[in-house]
C-alpha cells in the first residue's frame, strides 16, 4: 500500500491523505467540516485532534503535539490519555501498542460519492493485520470499521473490540472564561430498552468517571445512538455503532477530558479467527459539529442518506399502506384488502399468522415458512386480488424465530440456539442458532424462497424473541459466543436480497422498534417506530427517533392498539401519520357505514399524506425539533415537529398539546421557510387559509391556541409563486 496525498478523485468536500511528519506516520480525513488526524507513534494508533469547522492544523503544531504544549493545546500523552483510536484484544493480550505501519491507500466506496481511506498495521507479537477503514461521504461524519485477519498458523480468539475510541474533547476552561468549568459534558441517548419505550431520549451530566451503557437483552428498544454536548464550547457529538446484538459505550470524563469506546458486548471470545481468516468489526459513526440541534441533525441525516439507508426501488419510494394480521380463515381478508383499496391505500401486507400446518394464533407455528390452506384462493390468490386493486404486495416474517409447536422444532430442535447446561435460549419463541451453517440455510433459503415464489412487492422482517446473554458453540477449543457469527450470516443474507431483488421494498421491525441500529438499516429501506404507538408516546417515539433517523426511514404502524382511538380526538391521531410512512392496521368493522366522518376524515389524511406531505417526506426533508428534549416520560407540555422541503418551497408542522397544564397556546415560529418568499398558510383545525412572508412567520411566529389536553394543530406553507 502505498502513502501519499490521494489526488481528488472524489468530491470537494472530501479530502483524505497519508504522509510521514517527523517518527510519525500521520492520516488526515476531512469530509465537509469535519477534520480529524490520527497517527501511528511509538507503536500506537493515535488520535491527534478533531475539528468542526473545516480547518486543517498547522503542521508545525501538529509535529509537536506530543511534546509541549502548544498555546493552549494540551499535550498528547498516550502513556496518560486513552488516545488509542481502536481497541482490540486477542487470545488475552490487549493489541494496544507494538504495531508497525504496512501502508495506507484509498480505494472506492461502495456507495456512490463515497471514499474508503485504509491504513494497514502489523502487529509485532500476534500474527494478526488490521485494516482501519474510514469512509467519507462528504457530510461531517465519519464511519469506521476494521478488517482483521488471522496471518497466524492457529486460530485466535477475538475477545473485545471497539472499533473506535480514543478522545473526543480535552476542553481548557480558559478558552470561554466566565462559564463554569464544572459539568463540561453531556450526554444524551435513548435510556429505556424495554418494549414499547422507543424514543426514551434524555439527557445526563457526565460524572467525572466511567459513564458505561449496557444493553444485554438482545433485542433491545432503545437503538445504539448517542449524543454528546460539549457544554463550553457548544460543539455537538453524534455517535452510532452499527451493532444490532448486546453491546456496551463507556465515556469517560477525566480532568477536562472526554473519551469513549465502544463495541459488541458478550462472553468472550466474541469470535474465532481462523488461520488466513479475515473478519470486519462493526462500523462506527461519528460526527463532530459546530452547530445547534437542529444543525446537527440535518448533517447526521445527510450522512445516514448518503452512507447508510439504501436507496428505496424504483416506484416504491413512498406508500401508503394496510396491514393485518391474520386472525381467523375465511374471505375476510378480501374485504380488508376492498376497505383498504377504497380508503387509497396504495400497498396491502399480509402481516402474520399466514403459515403452518393449521390455523392457530400468529406466534404458534413460527418457524414453518409454508402458506396454509386458510387463505382464499392461498396466497397467489390474495396477491391477485391486491395487484387487481393496484395495490402492491408484502408479506411478514419472522425468519429467525422457531416455537415447540412448529414442525420445524420437531424435526430439528437441534437448530435450537442453547446454552452451555443445553437449555434452549428464547423467550415469546426460541431463537435458531445460525452458527449452525444447516440452520443458517434454512434461514436464508425461507427468506429468498418467500421473497421469490409469493412474487412479493415488499418484505417485513420480524424478531420478538429475546434471548439475553445468548449461547455459545465449541468451536477449535473455545467456547465463542454467538452472536458475532449471527449477524455476519444475517446482514449477509440481507445483503444478498438487496442484490438478487433490488425491486423489494424491506420493512426491518422487531417487535416494534427492537433493531433500529445501523447495521439493519443499512440493509432496510425503513423500520417500525413501535409497537406501542398510541398516542401522545406516538408523536413523542417519532420526535425523538428522527434525532437519529430521517423521517422517510421510520413507519409507524396507526390503530396498531386496539384502543388507540381513544386516546385522542379523530383528527390528533390522525396527524401522527403524516410523520412517517403510515401503515393502517385496518379501519375499524366491516359493516361500517363508511360514508360518515370517521371515514371520510381518514380519507381526507391519507390523500393529504400522497398530495402534500409526500413530496416533501420522499425528498429528504428538513426536520426542524421545536422540543428536541422531550423524549418519551420527561414531563412535557407540547410536542412541535416541523418538517420541510430542502428548497423551502413547502413545509409542514404539527404542534401537539401534551398535557393541560401551563398555558393554552403556544407560539410557532417556523424555521425552514425562506424568508424572502411568500407563503400560503393553512391552519388545519379551522380550514383557514391566508397570506404571510416567511419573514414574519419565522420572527412574529403564528399563535396556536388549544384548550385541552392531547390535542393538535397542523399548519401547512407553500411557496406562492408569482410569474416573471
Amino acid at each position: 500500500m502505498k502513502d501519499s496525498f490521494v489526488p481528488p478523485s472524489h468530491p470537494g468536500n472530501i479530502e483524505l491523505g497519508f504522509h510521514p511528519l517527523g517518527d510519525m506516520h500521520v492520516a488526515r480525513y476531512v469530509s465537509g467540516t469535519l477534520v480529524r488526524e490520527e497517527a501511528l507513534a511509538h507503536g500506537r494508533m493515535i488520535g491527534l485532534y478533531w475539528s468542526a469547522t473545516g480547518q486543517v492544523q498547522r503542521e508545525n503544531v501538529t509535529a509537536t503535539l506530543m511534546e509541549q504544549d502548544n498555546f493552549g493545546i494540551p499535550k498528547l500523552d498516550p502513556l496518560a490519555q486513552p488516545l488509542a483510536v481502536f481497541e482490540l484484544e486477542i487470545d488475552g493480550q490487549l493489541l494496544h501498542n507494538r504495531w508497525e505501519w504496512v501502508g495506507a491507500a484509498e480505494r472506492t466506496g461502495a456507495r456512490l460519492g463515497t471514499a474508503e481511506a485504509v491504513i494497514e498495521l502489523r502487529h509485532r507479537v500476534r500474527p494478526i493485520t488490521v485494516k482501519v477503514v474510514t469512509r467519507l461521504d462528504g457530510s461531517p461524519v465519519l464511519a469506521r470499521w476494521l478488517e482483521i485477519t488471522n496471518t497466524g498458523q492457529a486460530p485466535a480468539a477475538l475477545s473485545h473490540v471497539s472499533p473506535w475510541s480514543g478522545m473526543l474533547w480535552n476542553t481548557d476552561p480558559a478558552w470561554n472564561p466566565g462559564v463554569p468549568a464544572n459539568g463540561l459534558y453531556r450526554l444524551g441517548y435513548m435510556c429505556s430498552e424495554k418494549w414499547g419505550e422507543e424514543g426514551d431520549f434524555a439527557w445526563h451530566a457526565l460524572p467525572q468517571e466511567h459513564y458505561r451503557i449496557e444493553r444485554s437483552n438482545n433485542r433491545f428498544h432503545g437503538s445504539p445512538y448517542w449524543v454528546l454536548r460539549n457544554e463550553l464550547t457548544g460543539e455537538l457529538c453524534f455517535v452510532a455503532l452499527a451493532w444490532s446484538g448486546n453491546h456496551a459505550a463507556e465515556f469517560a470524563y477525566r480532568g477536562n477530558a472526554l473519551s469513549f469506546r465502544l463495541g459488541p458486548l458478550a462472553p468472550s471470545p466474541l469470535r474465532v479467527i481462523e488461520p488466513g481468516e479475515m473478519v470486519i468489526s462493526p462500523e462506527v459513526h461519528l460526527g463532530m459539529l459546530h452547530a445547534g440541534m437542529d444543525g446537527a441533525v440535518h448533517a447526521w441525516h445527510q450522512h445516514i442518506r448518503a452512507s447508510v439507508l439504501p436507496p428505496r426501488p424504483e416506484g416504491k419510494e413512498m406508500y401508503t399502506i394496510a396491514a393485518r394480521v391474520v386472525e381467523q380463515p375465511g374471505d375476510w381478508i378480501l374485504k380488508e384488502i376492498d376497505i383498504a383499496a377504497e380508503m387509497g391505500c396504495e400497498a396491502f401486507m399480509v402481516d402474520a399468522g399466514w403459515y403452518g400446518e393449521a390455523f392457530s394464533e400468529w406466534y404458534e407455528h413460527r418457524g414453518d415458512w409454508f402458506e396454509g390452506d386458510w387463505l382464499p384462493g392461498r396466497m397467489a390468490g390474495v396477491r391477485q386480488h391486491i395487484h387487481d386493486k393496484g395495490m402492491l404486495f408484502g408479506l411478514w416474517l419472522e425468519p429467525e424465530a422457531v416455537t415447540r409447536t412448529s414442525k420445524l422444532y420437531r424435526e430439528h430442535a437441534d437448530w435450537v440456539l442453547s446454552t452451555d447446561d443445553g437449555r434452549e435460549v428464547g423467550s415469546f419463541g426460541l431463537g435458531l442458532n445460525l452458527a449452525n451453517p444447516d440452520a443458517a440455510k434454512y434461514v436464508e433459503d425461507s427468506i429468498v424462497a418467500v421473497i421469490r415464489d409469493f412474487k412479493l412487492d415488499f418484505y417485513k422482517t420480524d424478531y420478538n424473541i429475546t434471548t439475553y446473554e445468548g449461547g455459545q458453540n465449541l468451536r477449535d477449543g473455545y467456547a465463542e459466543h454467538e452472536s458475532w457469527r449471527h449477524f455476519e450470516r444475517l446482514y449477509h443474507i440481507y445483503d444478498r436480497v438487496r442484490r438478487e431483488y433490488p425491486q423489494v421494498a424491506l420493512e426491518n421491525c422487531a417487535g416494534g422498534g427492537g433493531r433500529n441500529d445501523l447495521g439493519m438499516m443499512s440493509r432496510f429501506h425503513y423500520c417500525a417506530e413501535s409497537d406501542y404507538s398510541s398516542f401522545p408516546r406516538s408523536i413523542r417515539q417519532i420526535n425523538s427517533m428522527t434525532l437519529f433517523l430521517p423521517p422517510e426511514a421510520l413507519c409507524y404502524y396507526h390503530n396498531h392498539i386496539p384502543m388507540a382511538h381513544q386516546t385522542a380526538d379523530l383528527e390528533t391521531h390522525l396527524r401522527v401519520t403524516l410523520f412517517a410512512t403510515p401503515i393502517y392496521v385496518g379501519f375499524g368493522a366491516q359493516n361500517a357505514d363508511r360514508s360518515g366522518d370517521y371515514f371520510e376524515t381518514t380519507r381526507r389524511y391519507i390523500e393529504l399524506a400522497k398530495t402534500f406531505c409526500r413530496p416533501i417526506m420522499a425528498h429528504h426533508p428538513a426536520v426542524h425539533h421545536h422540543t428536541p428534549d422531550i423524549g418519551l416520560f420527561n414531563p412535557a407540555d407540547w410536542c412541535v415537529l416541523e418538517y420541510a422541503a430542502q428548497d423551502r418551497t413547502r413545509a409542514y408542522a404539527g404542534v401537539f398539546r401534551l398535557s393541560g397544564h401551563g398555558t393554552s397556546e403556544y407560539l410557532f415560529r417556523p424555521r425552514g421557510l425562506d424568508l424572502a418568499r411568500e407563503y400560503t398558510v393553512t391552519l388545519d383545525n379551522s380550514r383557514q387559509r391566508f397570506r404571510l412572508s416567511g419573514r414574519e412567520l419565522a420572527h412574529s411566529g403564528l399563535s396556536v391556541r388549544l384548550d385541552a389536553a392531547l390535542t393538535s394543530e397542523l399548519l401547512l406553507f407553500e411557496a406562492i409563486h408569482h410569474d416573471g
